[in-house]
């Protein structure tokens, strides 16, 4: 359980640092290579701390080795997780904080479902109500909080782009999602560090190539910036793991999915002053209730 709460902390962590940044840098690939680079080192250092730390476990597990899954999963989740953040940053910078994270968290829909139909996972009926109502309530808040470049703009943007747009980043941020749940169903939890160590570390290199491409400078601030968000960004994912070596995936992500999104709803409204709807307020009632469901 203390794996899934720390999930939920570090998850909400990454979008507010991305809100209070977004007028203090000037080039986004600079923060998200030195938050690449800060997750990176991180799990090296834990990679290093575990192999050095005794004798492969019971199972004969090496630390040193990947499975097959893993080698895949490592550079295709980490040019995912790049996107992924490229994404979000400009999504925060055009709609507020509350939106994307709540489509972040929506995404939760992707690896449940997955697993429910390819991995063999049963929930119980509560369970299920549970679920559907977290991401029922993820709906409500994310149709109902204004915040960002939107606020300012008097154009409104038709319905249909908006649909679009919601839902590739749900599909992409589902697909982050999937990544970790794919290494621990077909991973091995001693290999977690080196998995993780090189994850970041393909992330990390996507950016740069893209910002070699755009000759890209680096200044102080960004990396400063960078720095901070790598940080709760490696955790992140660290404990998400943890959590689905503990729990099945349709408890942890849409308990995942619910409290972020009431924790951020709440941050954006009292220290972001972005809106929140009747339909925002109905949400965060329904997502206490199925946070409730998803645990009995």
């Amino acid at each position: 359980m203390l794996n899934l709460i720390l999930t939920i902390i570090a998850t909400t962590s990454i979008g507010v640092i991305i809100k209070l940044s977004e007028k203090r840098i000037s080039q986004r690939l600079t923060m998200l290579l030195f938050n690449y680079i800060v997750a990176t080192s991180i799990s090296t250092a834990l990679w290093f701390i575990y192999a050095a730390g005794g004798q492969p476990a019971d199972n004969g597990v090496s630390p040193y080795s990947l499975t097959t899954a893993a080698i895949i999963l490592a550079p295709t989740g980490g040019f995912i997780f790049a996107f992924n953040f490229f994404l979000m940053i400009a999504a925060i910078r055009k709609r507020g904080v509350a939106l994307p994270v709540s489509l972040m968290r929506l995404s939760a829909i992707v690896p449940v479902l997955a697993s429910i139909l390819f991995l063999g996972e049963e929930p119980a009926l509560l369970q299920i109500l549970g679920m559907l109502g977290a991401l029922t309530a993820a709906v409500l808040m994310s149709l109902s909080f204004r915040g960002g470049e939107q606020v300012k703009s008097s154009n409104k943007e038709p319905l249909i782009w908006l649909a679009v747009s919601s839902i590739v980043l749900l599909v992409l941020f589902g697909l982050a999602d999937l990544a970790m749940k794919l290494f621990e169903e077909f991973g091995k939890p001693e290999q977690k560090p080196l998995f993780l160590a090189l994850l970041f570390g393909f992330a990390g290199l996507t950016v740069l190539i893209a910002m070699i491409a755009g000759r890209i400078k680096v200044t102080k601030t960004d990396a400063l910036w960078g720095i901070l968000l790598g940080i709760p960004n490696y955790f992140a994912s660290f404990f998400v793991v943890g959590a689905l070596e503990e729990l099945p995936s349709f408890i942890v992500f849409p308990t995942i999915t619910a409290s972020t999104v009431m924790l951020i709803a709440l941050i954006a409204r009292f220290f972001f002053r972005e809106t929140i709807g009747k339909l925002g307020l109905v949400g965060i009632g329904l997502t206490i209730a199925s946070v409730i469901a998803v645990n009995l």
